[in-house]
Formats: C-alpha cells, sequence, structure tokens
C-alpha cells in the first residue's frame, strides 16, 4: 500500500469538502521578465521564475505559517494572495470566488518593514490613516473602530508617543492597526516576528490568533520560528523553490513527513526540521510534490459566496488636505530646524550681500553693474536655494509613497508636496529683500523692496516646480547631481546676467522661454530699472547708458514684462510638473513595494 492512502481517511477527506473556502489558488505562476540591452538587444538579465503552477486553497479561520527556506517565494505567493504583484503571472487567485487584483479591499498586507511619516505620533498617524480610508473621524462609528484597536493592541498608552519612539513589537502593532482599520476579511503578514525578541513576538503572534478566531483568515511568512510561535498556527504552507510542498495542519504534515520516513527528533523544533529537510534535497521534495498533487486530486474544493468588492477613497481635495495636514505636522515638529536652515542659507547670504553692495545706486554708470550684480545674486540665491531644497523632497518619503499606492491619487500626492513649499516660497524672499535693501540704494525705497518681494515670491514657484519635477524624474540622488547641472548651465545662461539675450540667435533665444531665471531677472530688473530716467555719464566717457530703459535693452529685457513673465512663471511651472507627475507616476506603477 502506498504511503499517501495511509495518511488521509475517506472520512477526513469529506470532512474538507466543506463549503468554506476563502481563497483558492490554481497553477500559479510568477516570473521577473528578461531585461534586454536597448543597444545590442541582448539579454542582460534572464527570465528568473519565482513561483511554480503553485495550487493551493486557504479555508474560513485559518491561521497559517508559510514557512521555507530562504528564497523559496514566500513574500512573492503571500503578496500575489492579496493581488498586489506587479511582476508577470499566470494562473488564477480568487479572495471569496473573485479575482485577487479586483477585490483591494478584502485583503491587507502587514508588510516586513515598517514605513511611517517621520514626526508623526502614534494617534496622529492612526487619525491620518482613518481619514483617508474610512471617512472623518468625527464619525461615532469611526472614532469607536479606532478606539477599539488602540485598546486591543495594547497602544492606548501610546497614544502620543512619536512613531520613532516606540519599540520593534509597539511598530509591528501600529503596522497592524493601519492594516485593521478597513476591517478587511484576509490578513498577510509578512514575517511579522522578526527583529522582535521573544517576548513580543508571542505578543504579536497572539494578537493575530485572536483575529483567525475571530473569523478573519490569517497568513504569516515565518523565518526560523521557534517552538512556542510554531505551535500557534492552525496550519502550515511548506514552500520550497518556488513551489508549493504541503499545506495542512501541523499534525497532517508530521503524518506525510513520517510517511516518506522523515522524523523529526524528540523535542526538536519541527519547523526548523520541515525546512532543512526540503533545503537542497531533490528527492525529498519531489516525493511530497508527488503527495501534494495527490491529494488536491481527491480534496473537493467549494468556494464561498461571492463577496462584493466595496472600496471608498477620498475625493481630490480632500486627499491634498490631509496629505497637507500630514506634512504640516512633520514640518510643525522640525521648526527649529527650519528656522535655523533659514538663518544660514538666508540671512547669512542677505548680510553678507548688504556689506558687499552697501550704497550700490544704478544712477551712475559704475552702479549700473553693480545693481545687476545684486539682482542677479538675489534671484539666484532664492531660486537655487529652494529648488534644491524641493530636489529630495521625494528621496526619504518615496517609500511610504510606494507603501500608500491606491490610498490616494498621485496628483493629489504631488500638489500637497508642492503646496507644501508655499511658506518658504514667501519667507525667504522677503527675509532676504528686507535684510538687503537696508544697505542698498533704491528709488522709492519701501515700494520698489515690496515690489521685489512679490515678483520674488511669484518667480520661486516655477523653480519649486523644477526642484520636485527633478526630484521625481531622477529619484536616485547619484543621478540628480550628474543631471541637474547639465539642465541649470543653459537655464541660467538665459537669464541675462552672462550675457545679451538678443544678441543670440533665433534657436537659442527661444531656450528663454522655459528658463525660471529668464522671468525672474525680467520683472526683476523691470521693477528696478524702470524708475531710472537718468543715469549719470562722465565726460571722459564714450558709452554709456543714459537712462534704465537702455539697460533692459541691452540686457534684451521685454518692455511688455507682466503679462509675459506671468503667463512664463504659468508655463514653466506646469511644465516642470507635468514632468513630475509622470516621474511619480511611473514609480506608482511599479505597484506596492513590500
Amino acid at each position: 500500500m502506498e504511503p499517501y492512502a495511509n495518511v488521509y481517511s475517506y472520512d477526513e477527506q469529506q470532512e474538507r469538502m466543506e463549503n468554506d473556502v476563502v481563497i483558492n489558488v490554481k497553477d500559479l505562476k510568477v516570473w521577473t521578465p528578461e531585461e534586454k540591452s536597448w543597444w545590442s538587444r541582448k539579454a542582460t538579465k534572464h527570465k528568473t521564475v519565482i513561483l511554480s503552477e503553485v495550487t493551493g486553497c486557504i479555508r474560513r479561520n485559518e491561521f497559517a505559517a508559510v514557512i521555507g527556506p530562504s528564497g523559496a517565494g514566500k513574500t512573492t505567493f503571500l503578496v500575489s494572495l492579496a493581488g498586489k504583484c506587479t511582476l508577470p503571472t499566470s494562473g488564477t487567485v480568487t479572495l471569496f470566488g473573485r479575482n485577487a487584483k479586483d477585490c483591494p479591499g478584502l485583503a491587507e498586507i502587514v508588510p516586513q518593514m515598517e514605513v511611517f511619516m517621520a514626526g508623526l505620533s502614534v494617534m496622529e498617524h492612526l487619525v491620518f490613516m482613518t481619514e483617508m480610508k474610512l471617512g472623518t473621524c468625527k464619525e461615532p462609528h469611526i472614532l469607536r473602530t479606532l478606539n477599539v484597536l488602540l485598546e486591543e493592541l495594547k497602544l492606548k498608552s501610546h497614544r502620543h508617543t512619536p512613531v520613532d519612539a516606540l519599540s520593534g513589537g509597539e511598530k509591528k502593532l501600529l503596522s497592524l492597526a493601519t492594516s485593521l482599520l478597513s476591517d478587511p476579511r484576509i490578513l498577510i503578514c509578512d514575517e511579522p516576528t522578526t527583529g522582535l525578541d521573544s517576548y513580543n513576538a508571542l505578543l504579536v503572534i497572539g494578537v493575530l490568533k485572536r483575529l483567525a478566531l475571530g473569523g478573519k483568515v490569517v497568513l504569516c511568512s515565518i523565518h526560523q520560528p521557534s517552538c512556542d510561535i510554531f505551535k500557534e498556527f492552525s496550519s502550515v504552507l511548506l514552500m520550497t523553490e518556488g513551489r508549493l510542498l504541503f499545506h495542512g495542519t501541523q499534525d497532517e504534515c508530521e503524518e506525510v513527513f513520517e510517511s516518506i520516513d522523515l522524523h523529526c527528533p524528540l523535542k526538536y523544533n519541527p519547523a526548523e526540521f520541515y525546512i532543512r529537510a526540503v533545503s537542497g534535497n531533490s528527492d525529498n521534495v519531489q516525493r511530497l510534490l508527488s503527495l501534494s498533487e495527490r491529494r488536491s486530486d481527491v480534496i473537493a474544493v467549494n468556494i464561498v459566496e461571492q463577496i462584493f468588492c466595496k472600496t471608498t477613497q477620498r475625493n481630490w481635495f480632500q486627499q491634498v488636505h490631509l496629505l497637507l495636514w500630514r506634512l504640516s505636522l512633520t514640518m510643525k515638529r522640525g521648526l527649529w530646524n527650519q528656522i535655523i536652515q533659514l538663518f544660514i542659507s538666508v540671512v547669512i547670504t542677505a548680510m553678507v550681500l548688504a556689506v558687499a553692495y552697501a550704497g550700490a545706486s544704478g544712477t551712475n554708470q559704475r552702479g549700473v553693474q553693480d545693481v545687476r550684480g545684486l539682482i542677479w545674486l538675489i534671484t539666484s540665491e532664492v531660486s537655487f536655494g529652494l529648488s534644491y531644497s524641493a530636489l529630495y523632497a521625494f528621496e526619504n518619503e518615496l517609500p511610504l509613497f510606494k507603501r500608500e499606492v491606491g490610498m490616494y491619487k498621485c496628483s493629489a500626492y504631488f500638489v500637497s508636496r508642492f503646496l507644501s513649499f508655499v511658506p518658504r516660497c514667501i519667507v525667504w524672499p522677503v527675509t532676504l529683500v528686507t535684510v538687503t535693501s537696508l544697505a542698498v540704494d533704491l528709488p522709492n525705497h519701501m515700494l520698489t523692496a515690496f515690489e521685489f518681494m512679490v515678483t520674488l515670491c511669484i518667480s520661486t514657484i516655477p523653480g519649486v516646480a523644477y526642484g520636485l519635477g527633478m526630484a521625481a524624474l531622477f529619484t536616485s540622488t547619484g543621478i540628480m547631481g550628474d543631471v541637474m547641472p547639465c539642465v541649470d548651465l543653459p537655464l541660467f545662461l538665459m537669464s541675462g546676467a552672462f550675457l545679451r539675450i538678443s544678441s543670440l540667435p533665433g534657436w537659442m533665444n527661444t531656450v528663454k522661454y522655459i528658463s525660471h531665471f529668464y522671468y525672474a531677472m525680467d520683472a526683476m530688473s523691470n521693477v528696478y530699472w524702470r524708475q531710472i530716467d537718468h543715469i549719470e555719464c562722465p565726460s571722459n566717457q564714450t558709452s554709456c547708458v543714459k537712462d534704465g530703459a537702455a539697460v533692459l535693452f541691452e540686457n534684451g529685457y521685454s518692455e511688455d514684462f507682466i503679462v509675459q513673465d506671468i503667463l512664463g512663471v504659468v508655463f514653466v511651472t506646469l511644465f516642470w510638473s507635468l514632468l513630475g507627475y509622470y516621474g511619480l507616476k511611473r514609480e506608482e506603477k511599479k505597484g506596492y513595494a513590500y
């Protein structure tokens, strides 16, 4: 008699025909696509199969441990069950009879690595997630759900604790609470005990077990679980080399291994034994695969009733508002750092300019060049400062953005990040002009200084869009460092501070229309030089400019500057913003980051 026949009786097979299958996987195959060189069209990265013909089903109330050696495909398998795998796939995965990709609200993932917005407290993080996923926290039933989660997950005493100050176990519980806000039917945890001590590991597993007993399906990939943790699971999924070798209860797993003469030693960790038995042993793997295939042939699978999948997403303006609220909390916590940055970047620079250009006036030939240089330095300091501060806006937030894919629209995130720079677009120019203008001789002093401030505040907007656009297009700091100087050079050359724009060839002259430096310098120069009616010309000097209009003409600036510069600012802002949106959309299409 074959060993398989001794393991499962007819009665046991009948018991498994109950109408309680929640997740059904049929011939699931996942692979990484082949990559070819764009030049030689030769393969630079060959196709790699991660999951190979995986078939199985998960039943209601199951608390399953997914175990296997490293590289077995556990994480990819779990992400595929949640419908969030972006790699090429074949086969089917259904949740309650519906395609997993069509039911984003039924399954939630608790990832191995927790990613939170820096500077938020536990309550602030959960309020943001609640507002995004469920609606306003002012609703009594939503507020009640939030309080129950805090109580059950033992986070109530940490309501006002900064997320960064939480222990590893507490961060894991917070991540779990975030996933449970939407009350998913299926909870998928990727190595929930990794990096935790035994106490916190048992605490997390205990919470997950209670959720399974409460009616949810809970699946956990576990790396080197202790005996105490492993025995808490009701079932085991054993994987290796992208294949599912066994799925059943722990008693059934022991019987199957004994049927092929693999006996777990007394007082030995069974999980460790199973993993070692299939690691690098092709004979054991083939025998287990044979038993698994025959077992799936005799066990009937009846799917539970289909569940209507309804996902809610706040409207676009609410998303922008909530994202701005979260950013404002982070900025508020780092207010002192921003004040120090403002002092170093702006105040000290303004003091240096005030000393260097003290008494400068555009009413004499010597002062013309001084004022030109001053206007350029004021404009470039603000433009470069804000552009490069925006350049690193997405570097630290990109993992969080990819983790929250689907929660809000990509455009809402970009607009909120753009609007978060508005305070800097006001404070930096006002501070710089205020300090500098104290030492410089300006015509109609107060009015001109005010016009400088307004002009700079408006002209910094495309500068921020430029920085955010480049940051989204090139998320790697190294690439940004190589690309930015190449883009900066033609843009600030077109400002008119270093060459006469009107003397350039026609095809080169058009480049100025995508330069935010040009529009800033054009407006700033017009504000100043249109007020200079006469410039002294010494008798011994043969060539000199007679008034401010001549200076504007010499630099190639327009007389109708208001309409042109406003339209130009709008155009450049939209141009770089659309490029930035494209860059973020490209990252979003890569899918959920796990």
